[in-house]
């Protein structure tokens, strides 16, 4: 009887321990390896030289990189972090619109719930604060109990994003 081997096993084979050795685990192949077992083994560590400093985190999934654009930054599971930065906040050139939805019993305050429901969207897209800001009433459409309005607030954000 003939064995026939799967190349595409042998390649996740030598994955496994390559990323084991490479992550401080154990080198030597074993019949009984299994991926639970190597899951527990990755982590990585990731450290950012700055300018006076460093940053780093740190991550038990093995999930880490960093860069040097913007200054510098590490990233651990999706989280960055900037190097510390003298630069000064701008005003950046890129534009963006959000749009605020807002319901009261009249058009003057669902304008005013629309009007804080865009303003808590911008400061979510633009970490460092906004700067420029348009707002415009679109609509408001008045019913027997409330009135529902939108509005339009266009923006661009303060950067980069490591500014102080």
């Amino acid at each position: 009887m003939r064995m026939r081997f799967d190349v595409r096993w042998v390649r996740v084979a030598f994955l496994v321990v390559t990323t084991l050795t490479a992550c401080g685990g154990e080198s030597s192949v074993d019949d009984d390896l299994t991926l639970e077992s190597s899951e527990a083994a990755v982590s990585c560590q990731v450290t950012q030289q700055c300018t006076g400093t460093s940053v780093s985190c740190g991550s038990a999934s093995g999930v880490c990189t960093s860069g040097a654009d913007n200054g510098g930054w590490v990233q651990c599971d999706g989280t960055r972090t900037y190097c510390p930065s003298t630069t000064a906040c701008t005003c950046q050139p890129q534009r963006f619109t959000v749009t605020g939805y807002g319901v009261h019993p009249r058009c003057s305050g669902a304008y005013a719930y629309a009007s804080q429901d865009a303003h808590e969207a911008a400061a979510l897209a633009c970490p460092r604060g906004v700067c420029n800001t348009v707002e415009a009433q679109v609509d408001c459409i008045p019913a027997q109990v409330s009135a529902s309005a939108r509005v339009s607030l266009t923006f661009s954000c303060m950067g980069p994003p490591n500014c102080q």
